[in-house]
């Protein structure tokens, strides 16, 4: 049905200054500028292709650019808008003349209504003019029905934008939604080369659907319910990372746009060192404070030519984990590994049963374990137990020299840790298996050659024992330093020298740190690894053997370990009113349940 557009004369009144909500351009020749979609009081302004006249349909489809506009000239001058599928500009008279001449004199000028909306105004007959839209549409009285609120109001106007003509989705396409009740949906993006793992699998709220693609042309673009600050987004591995560790992603950008069409970057990373684990969510903080409505994420680097991922999110998310499922019972002296799902998206997360603490020791050895009588496993290596450790990757800034350690390094506290990675141990590098390392079980890509990476992890001694031994069992590859709460404790130069034996467990080097670099609460340790040449293989654990004259504080079963068990035996003790010569934590000559809050807070720390 046809709509007519019509002039209203209105008195200027003052104004203030307006941030424009549209981009112009200075093109002459508008081969390349911006494109809107120009709306008011829920109808959009479309060229009709066949006559002089503007329809204004409450839905808009792409139709060959008569729905899209763009804004030339400059604040100052004005500017003239011009249609897209008509290649003319709007003017006074027919709107779209035949004749482009008539429209050279037509500039409109603009005024805020409020912060989204805004008024078209013209100058024309010696005084200001306003521009408004009144639709000729009876309803079902036989009444005429208005887009504003009267006839001859100015109406307002507000943008939409469009790539290529293509509008933002409806409501109803949203398929996401973050903790705080934001939701998100799938805008467009790179086309699959695979059937069945469209680019749109980036948002379907599935971990066990991917996109796989070629790392040259891997981008998508998503639309939020509301303008929201990155605080931090999320990067879920392919269902079979594990499977196809050539396809680990590496370098990546995600950008922000509040009009999409200007795109300013939020977080851009670059030889990250991603898990080559399936389904997991990886969470990189940002904490930017700008407000976007869309979110671009391009892949620009991978081990590969191809890529793959399961999900992209922004900001915190709120999982439903469901049924945990046990992949390795807990022992004596090690942990056991449970698997959780979520049930609304099928990511996957670790979780760790604590040792049992039983140990069957015999001539000071555990039968079972092999941990010597009075020693504590303070960090695991990822043979047995895979763990995060915070790390950073650097290059070396020229021949022979090596890059200087991050800001703080390796004092406890002093990195900011929204900018290292999170790396699942052990870390080597992506095809290492051709080499001497082949046996060896591995969840992080080491990238490159001629580079090195830090690795800080912090621990918590309870109690300190002069007399005790710390023993450093490691695979390093090349040269390595190690530091404890800032103290050089190790320098190795080249690789784990018996690196090439079959059985694994052997290829551990170890080194004895002097108890004097322990301290009793919170430790730092660091490690600095210069990668020469060749594959790369790191991983490490750090073990305490106490002098079994001093227990520890929190050790109420007597394992030489503070964990969940004690915390378990203590709640025992408290139900049947009970105590040992180890249950009093605090050391206030009682137990109770004051010990038992001292008791969670050593275990949390």
């Amino acid at each position: 049905m046809k709509k007519t557009l019509l002039f209203g004369a209105l008195s200027l009144t003052a104004t203030a200054a307006l941030a424009l909500p549209f981009q112009p351009t200075s093109d002459p020749s508008l081969a390349s500028t911006y494109w809107y979609f120009l709306k008011t009081d829920g109808y959009y302004m479309v060229a009709n292709p066949d006559d002089q006249d503007l329809n204004f349909p409450a839905t808009v489809a792409n139709s060959d650019g008569y729905n899209l506009w763009c804004f030339v000239g400059d604040e100052e001058s004005g500017y003239r808008v011009y249609n897209k599928g008509k290649a003319q500009f709007l003017s006074l008279g027919n709107f779209l003349p035949d004749n482009p001449a008539t429209d050279q004199n037509w500039y409109v000028r603009v005024e805020p209504h409020n912060d989204l909306d805004f008024y078209l105004r013209f100058d024309g007959f010696g005084e200001p003019q306003y521009l408004y839209m009144r639709t000729f549409v009876d309803d079902q009285h036989g009444d005429t029905r208005y887009m504003d609120v009267a006839p001859y109001q100015m109406g307002a106007f507000s943008v939409e934008s469009a790539i290529a003509g293509v509008k933002p989705p409806e409501d109803s396409s949203w398929t996401r939604q973050d903790a705080n009740g934001v939701k998100y949906a799938f805008v467009q993006g790179c086309q699959s080369p695979v059937e069945g793992e469209s680019i749109a699998s980036l948002l379907d709220n599935n971990a066990a659907t991917k996109y796989y693609g070629s790392v040259d042309n891997y981008w998508f673009v998503m639309s939020a319910s509301a303008e929201v600050a990155v605080k931090q987004y999320s990067i879920v591995t392919a269902n079979d990372s594990r499977q196809h560790f050539e396809r680990a992603l590496r370098s990546w950008k995600l950008q922000g746009s509040t009009d999409y069409v200007t795109w300013v970057d939020i977080d851009v990373r670059t030889d990250w060192p991603m898990p080559i684990v399936d389904q997991q969510e990886v969470v990189f903080t940002v904490n930017d404070n700008r407000k976007f409505r869309f979110f671009k994420f391009i892949a620009t680097q991978g081990v590969s030519e191809n890529v793959q991922l399961s999900e992209v999110w922004i900001n915190e998310q709120k999982h439903n984990w469901g049924y945990a499922t046990t992949d390795v019972m807990p022992s004596c002296g090690d942990v056991g590994q449970l698997t959780r799902v979520c049930d609304d998206c099928q990511v996957q997360r670790w979780e760790f049963m604590p040792p049992t603490g039983v140990h069957n020791i015999v001539d000071g050895i555990c039968s079972e374990c092999h941990l010597r009588e009075h020693e504590t496993i303070l960090l695991r290596n990822g043979q047995y137990v895979p763990y995060f450790m915070t790390a950073c990757r650097d290059f070396r800034s020229g021949s022979g020299a090596w890059p200087e350690p991050p800001a703080g390094w390796p004092s406890v506290g002093n990195y900011d840790a929204s900018r290292w990675s999170q790396v699942l141990m052990p870390i080597a590098s992506p095809g290492h298996s051709m080499g001497p390392f082949s046996y060896l079980y591995y969840n992080s890509n080491w990238y490159g050659e001629y580079n090195c990476y830090y690795f800080v992890r912090q621990f918590n001694l309870p109690h300190y024992d002069s007399d005790a031994t710390f023993t450093f069992r490691c695979v390093h590859d090349d040269n390595m330093v190690v530091y404890v709460n800032g103290q050089e404790v190790i320098n190795a130069q080249g690789w784990t020298p018996n690196a090439d034996t079959r059985k694994w467990i052997d290829a551990y080097e170890s080194f004895t740190i002097p108890a004097s670099a322990f301290r009793a609460g919170p430790n730092v340790l660091a490690v600095y690894i210069q990668q020469n040449w060749g594959g790369a293989y790191f991983d490490c654990e750090l073990m305490m053997k106490g002098s079994g004259s001093v227990a520890l504080v929190g050790d109420v079963n007597g394992d030489d370990e503070v964990s969940i068990a004690d915390v378990t035996m203590l709640v025992d003790l408290l139900l049947r009113q009970q105590s040992n010569e180890r249950s009093d934590v605090n050391g206030d000559g009682e137990t109770s349940i004051a010990d038992l809050t001292s008791l969670v807070g050593i275990v949390a720390n």
